[in-house]
């Protein structure tokens, strides 16, 4: 991964380089054994001139490259509609070779099959048939200018898990989406976008350090803080001995090896850099193996003030008792302790304390039980209890009589009755209730027996003793039962006994054949032979045939109890008496067929041989001609022959391998040295013809390529430069051409049109913008200015201090900081800024409260580090809400009515979201500016954005043109729409009239100038009306 990251560098920094330097004559460094394959967009939306600059950023790289068989292996691929191999890892091992094949291609100028591309480089292109190498890296960098007209997301992942690193280069229309379904990650080392293919160049910026042999610890900005160890395209930061380098891998940390317990102190580590000595906590003194610690004994001093006895504690003593007695308030005299005071929760009624310990008394009524903490009361029934008649109940000094369970007391208090149960209500018993003792139970009358449930009766059945008597059924009465018969039987005369009703002596005329009596009705039957019909009465004669006449080959005739085989008309009866054989007429002689005699039922026909057919007569046979069915499966000439044709080619083709089609010879297979460009064969020779975009000359043998300029450059508003199939313009020196690739504009448009600027034009590449003077403001128009200076405000930048920002940036974005601070009125009741910056995590540089200068304030962000890693904005977001703005990091108060600005700068995607947060910080009321760089996304840059978008998002291509932003942004709120603590100046103060007399004046001034202006102006059309006249 370290070679390939290389090799990348020393590709994509190549632009970069090569306008900064002349060309080496030999690489500039060796980059180590790499397949590289670039795979480069030719459909029709990459136009001429930025194919030609594709072209060049190509050439450009592999001069950088140690070119070889055994070193960097180069392939192109060239992709649209179609893909086409350039040329191969294999075909080439020099430079030049290669250049001369980059600049022969010609643009397919069709679609954009992006993933067609990336298959066949996984396939064909990184194949070892192709020239790739087992156990060298595997690169490629797809350069396009468009969305993918197929799927990309797959292949290019089947692409990255066969271990091809893939580099996404999009340009203009490019889809980000796409470049980062390609790209191998991480992202923010494998995709980039730039604007136009004039910018391909800037790609180089990103990969300078990675290049070999460059000492990076002398040639760039590596921020170590104490030693810098560099090595082929890389550095690394190393700490002083005693020191240990941080996760920053920059900065660097005192070893502290008391905080890593890497020490024997007992107590206390002091810690030095890389070493350490031990101490005591107070109250205890180190002793001679300095590890260590022993507490003072402050009793050793003297314990006079103690009553009983002295105990040494850190830094000092206690008055302790003895045994048995409690230390008093004052610290030093003691008092036997009361035991019972403790609680007397042992003892049941009352706790007698004695020195060391207590007993227990009870109180009157109760004994002291043997645990000696108890009480029992005094049992009175105990004496006797003669008077109760059944239980004797102690109470505290008496008794009461109590009943047995089941009883009642009597009035006397002392005798007892049984319950009666029934009394209270029998409903539950059906028929009787019969009292008993401690409840009752049910009883039923004569002739019916209990129930389970013991409540109710149910009649006594005298059938289930056993009813034998009975043939069939038994049914019980009261005291008796009667037998019943079975449904379709009636009983006998002896009352016990059945017989089964027989149904056919009523009469079985239904009946076709015979009648059966079954219970409860009968059946009709038929004779021997013959078998039920449908209607369950009439007989029908069996037909065996119909069980089937498998063994008849014909026909089959059913008689009674069994069948016979007959033949179809036309064939004879085998000896077999079951099977067929149809009569053959040709035996009787087929001397009138030519050929061969087939015989049919009742007959026969002719039939010729294999390639004949039959004539009219039916009898004779001619040859078939296969020729005039048609000879469209010949090209030229059709030859019939038997069963089949063979085809022949008219004279000057020969016939081809198909046997069918001819072509036409080529004279120019025989050498076509005489032609620039193709030979053309036609018939008995050749022509010459151009490749496209070249006509031929008058020789007929070379080429010119076209000149699409001399058909008239009208499109070019100034120079028109023909190149291969089409043409671009150039502007003349001082003019910029504009995105329809045709239009120039002067660069300087201050001079060329009517600006409008109040006070200074400033001209920008195709643009311009106003400027006002010192203590003036820019107005909404963009145009007029105004003495309203910058008003009060409370501001927060976010800066991303992400890893893609890389170090040299960082700097120009603290400059752009600064820039921004410059335009403000800094004061501790001006305007306030905070400054935070973030990558994977939030840092605040520093709160709104800290600085009050603008010096203070630049010289602190000039000293901000840069912290490298991801890009969480809407953490960032987030931390700015909820504490930035907080007036604890001095924000001013929600009532003060100070605006809250925040300003977000960044060059990538948020790795989180930035929705919520976005909306939070617009919902609280903070005014929100976006400030986009290079791969910043433009959607995210205007959901941060406050309304109106246009006014509070920016966006530049790179860092170099972030200093125009700063100048454009405009903070103002006019001090009407801002409270608080606005300074309100005496209007009668000398300085303050000074300062009114000298904005009237300059008021003045500017009326003038306009009323001049406004004049000549005046004077300017009446010439012109005067002209006309």
């Amino acid at each position: 991964m370290t070679r390939t990251l290389l090799l990348v560098g020393v590709l994509i920094a190549t632009m970069a380089s090569v306008k900064a330097r002349p060309k080496s004559v030999e690489p500039r460094c060796k980059s180590g054994p790499v397949d590289l394959v670039f795979i480069i967009d030719g459909s029709r939306s990459v136009r001429p001139h930025e194919f030609e600059t594709m072209r060049k950023f190509m050439i450009d790289i592999i001069h950088e490259l140690d070119v070889g068989l055994d070193a960097t292996r180069v392939g192109v691929v060239q992709y649209s509609s179609q893909v086409q191999n350039v040329f191969s890892l294999k075909a080439f091992s020099k430079p030049e070779q290669m250049v001369k094949a980059i600049n022969e291609i010609i643009p397919l100028a069709q679609g954009t099959m992006t993933g067609l591309a990336i298959r066949y480089a996984m396939n064909v292109a990184f194949s070892a048939v192709e020239g790739a190498r087992p156990k060298v890296p595997h690169v490629a960098v797809i350069v396009t200018d468009g969305r993918p007209q197929d799927r990309v997301a797959e292949v290019a992942a089947a692409a990255r898990e066969s271990g091809i690193e893939i580099y996404a280069v999009g340009v203009a229309r490019a889809d980000m989406t796409s470049l980062r379904a390609m790209a191998s990650p991480p992202f923010e080392d494998h995709v980039f976008l730039v604007e136009s293919f004039d910018l391909i160049h800037q790609f180089g910026l990103q990969f300078q350090d990675k290049l070999c042999g460059m000492n990076l610890c002398l040639e760039s900005d590596h921020g170590c803080e104490q030693i810098c160890e560099s090595s082929p395209g890389s550095y690394q930061c190393l700490c002083l001995p005693g020191y240990t380098l941080n996760k920053d891998g920059k900065t660097c940390t005192a070893i502290d090896l008391c905080a890593e317990q890497k020490h024997d102190c007992e107590q206390i580590c002091i810690a030095s850099p890389g070493s350490f000595t031990c101490d005591c906590n107070t109250g205890y003194t180190l002793n001679d193996d300095k590890k260590t610690c022993t507490m003072i004994d402050y009793c050793s001093f003297g314990n006079d003030s103690c009553e009983h006895q002295c105990v040494s504690v850190l830094n000092g003593f206690n008055c302790r008792c003895n045994d048995g007695y409690s230390l008093n308030d004052d610290l030093k005299t003691c008092t036997m302790i009361d035991y019972c005071s403790f609680g007397n929760d042992s003892c049941e009624h009352e706790c007698v304390s004695v020195l060391q310990s207590f007993y227990c008394l009870c109180r009157d009524g109760y004994t002291l039980n043997e645990d000696e903490t108890t009480c029992t009361m005094i049992d009175y029934c105990s004496f006797g209890n003669d008077s109760c008649e059944h239980q004797c109940v102690s109470v505290l000094n008496g008794f009461y009589c109590q009943c047995n369970d089941g009883y009642s007391l009597n009035d006397d208090k002392k005798t007892c009755t049984m319950i009666d149960y029934c009394s209270f209500g029998n409903d539950s018993c059906e028929h009787q209730c019969v009292s008993v003792l401690n409840g009752f139970y049910c009883q039923c009358n004569d002739g019916y027996s209990l129930n389970d449930d013991k409540k109710t009766c149910t009649m006594i059945d005298y059938c289930s003793f056993g009813n034998d008597s009975c043939e069939h059924q038994c049914v019980s009465v009261l005291n008796g039962f009667y037998c019943q018969c079975n449904d379709g039987y009636s009983l006998n005369d002896d009352k016990k006994t059945c017989t089964m009703i027989d149904y056919c002596s009523f009469g079985n005329d239904s009946c076709e054949h015979q009648c059966v009596g079954v219970l409860n009705t009968f059946y009709c039957q038929c004779n021997d032979g013959y078998s039920l019909n449908d209607d369950k009465k009439t007989c029908t004669m069996i037909d065996y045939c119909s069980f089937g006449n498998d063994s008849c080959e014909h026909q089959c005739v059913s008689v009674l109890n069994g069948f016979y085989c007959q033949c179809n008309n036309g064939y004879s009866l085998n000896d077999d008496k079951k099977t067929c054989t149809m009569i053959d007429y040709c035996s009787f002689g087929n001397d009138s067929c030519e050929h061969q005699c087939v015989s049919v039922l009742n007959g026969f026909h002719c039939q010729c041989n294999n390639g004949y057919s039959l004539n009219d007569d039916k009898k004779t046979c001619t040859m078939i001609d296969y020729c005039s069915f048609g000879n469209d499966s010949c090209e030229h000439q059709c030859v019939g022959v038997l069963n089949g044709f063979y085809c022949q080619c008219d004279d000057g083709y020969l016939l081809n391998d198909d046997k069918k089609t001819c072509t036409m010879i080529d004279y120019c297979s025989f050498g076509n040295d005489s032609c620039e460009h193709q030979c053309v064969g036609v018939l008995n020779g050749f022509y010459c013809q151009c490749n496209d975009g070249y006509s031929l000359n008058d020789d007929k043998k070379t080429c010119t390529m076209i000149d699409y300029c001399s058909f008239g450059n009208h499109s070019c508003d100034h120079k028109c430069v023909g190149v291969l199939n089409g043409f671009y313009c150039v502007c003349n020196e001082g003019y910029s051409l504009q995105e329809d690739r045709k239009t120039c504009k002067s660069d300087n448009l201050c001079n060329t049109v009517e600006h409008g600027c109040e006070h200074q034009c400033v001209s920008t590449p195709g643009s311009y913008y106003c400027i006002c003077p010192e203590g003036h403001l820019l107005q909404d128009d963009g145009k007029t200015c105004t003495t309203c200076r910058s008003s009060i405000i409370d501001l927060v930048l976010l800066i991303d201090g992400s890893k893609s920002v890389r170090p040299n940036n960082f700097e120009l974005v603290k400059q752009f900081v600064n820039q921004v601070v410059d335009q403000l009125d800094v004061s501790s009741k001006g305007t306030r800024v905070g400054l935070v910056q973030y990558s994977s995590r939030v840092r605040t540089e520093f709160p709104l409260s800290m600085y009050q200068t603008k010096d203070e304030i630049k010289k602190a962000v000039m000293s901000v580090e840069y912290m490298e890693k991801g890009t969480m904005t809407g953490m960032a977001l987030k931390h700015m809400v909820e504490n930035s703005f907080s007036e604890p990091e001095g924000a001013r108060p929600a009532q003060k009515n100070i605006p809250r600005v925040g300003l977000v700068f960044t060059d990538g995607r948020s790795q989180d979201d930035i929705t919520e947060w976005a909306k939070k910080a617009k919902d609280a009321g903070i005014t929100m500016y976006a400030v986009g760089v290079g791969k910043a996304v433009e959607d995210e840059l205007r959901v941060i954005a406050s309304d109106p978008v246009e006014k509070h998002f920016f966006y530049s291509a790179d860092f170099t043109a972030i200093t125009q932003i700063a100048e454009n942004l405009n903070f103002n709120v006019c001090a009407a729409e801002s409270q608080g603590e606005i300074e309100v100046k005496e209007p009668c103060a000398c300085e303050n009239l000074v300062e009114f007399q000298q904005a009237t004046m300059t008021a003045l001034g500017q009326l003038n100038q306009k009323l001049s202006a406004m004049t000549k102006r005046l004077e300017v059309l009446e010439n012109q009306l005067l002209t006309r006249k």
